[in-house]
C-alpha cells in the first residue's frame, strides 16, 4: 500500500465541506472513498470531528431580550435616503458615431504597431543546469521545502528571528 502524504490547506477546506454536508453528491462519495483508504485523511476527519464534539460543551450566549428592537433601530437610521431617479442623458447621434469610429482607428492603429514593431535581439543559450549540483542544491534547502507550508505565513526572515529570540513568548523550550 503506497504511503499517503497529509493534507494540503485545499484539501482541508473540501474534507470540511464534506464534514458539514456541504459537498454534492458526487464530491461527497470521492471522499468517502479517499477516507476509507487514507490513515492521513480518515486521522484528521477524527479529529475534526472530536472538536466539534468540544465545542458542544462550551456555554451559548443568550441575546438580550432587546437585542432584536435595538438592530432593527440601528438599521432603520443606516438606511439610505431616496434621491431622485435621474434621467438618462442623450448623446448627439453624430457624436456616438464619431466616438465609435476613433475608437476603431486606434485599435488598428495600435494592433499595426504591435505587429511591426522590432523583435529582440537573440540572447546567449541557457547552459543546461548540472544534475549534481541541482541535487545539491535540493538537499541543502529540503528542510525549507518540507516546511514550506507554515513559512508561507511569514512576511520577512526578520519576523521568524525575532520570534526565535524571544524566550517570554514561548517560554525555555522553543530557544535555539
Amino acid at each position: 500500500m503506497a504511503k499517503s502524504a497529509p493534507l494540503n490547506d485545499e484539501d482541508r477546506e473540501q474534507l470540511i465541506a464534506f464534514l458539514d454536508g456541504e459537498l454534492d453528491e458526487k464530491a461527497a462519495r470521492l471522499w468517502e472513498a479517499r477516507l476509507q483508504r487514507d490513515p492521513h485523511a480518515r486521522a484528521e476527519a477524527e479529529a475534526l470531528s472530536r472538536t466539534w464534539q468540544l465545542l458542544d460543551y462550551l456555554p451559548q450566549p443568550e441575546p438580550s431580550a432587546t437585542f432584536s428592537s435595538r438592530t432593527l433601530d440601528r438599521v432603520s437610521v443606516l438606511r439610505p435616503v431616496q434621491a431622485k431617479p435621474r434621467t438618462a442623458r442623450r448623446w448627439p447621434p453624430w457624436l456616438l458615431g464619431g466616438g465609435w469610429a476613433a475608437g476603431v482607428v486606434i485599435a488598428a492603429l495600435l494592433g499595426f504597431a504591435m505587429v511591426n514593431r522590432p523583435s529582440p535581439a537573440p540572447s546567449e543559450p541557457v547552459a543546461e543546469a548540472d544534475p549534481a549540483d541541482l541535487e545539491q542544491r535540493l538537499v541543502r534547502d529540503l528542510r525549507i521545502i518540507e516546511n514550506l507550508r507554515l513559512y508561507e505565513h511569514v512576511d520577512d526572515i526578520k519576523f521568524l528571528r525575532e520570534l526565535a529570540n524571544d524566550p517570554d513568548l514561548f517560554g525555555d523550550e522553543m530557544s535555539p
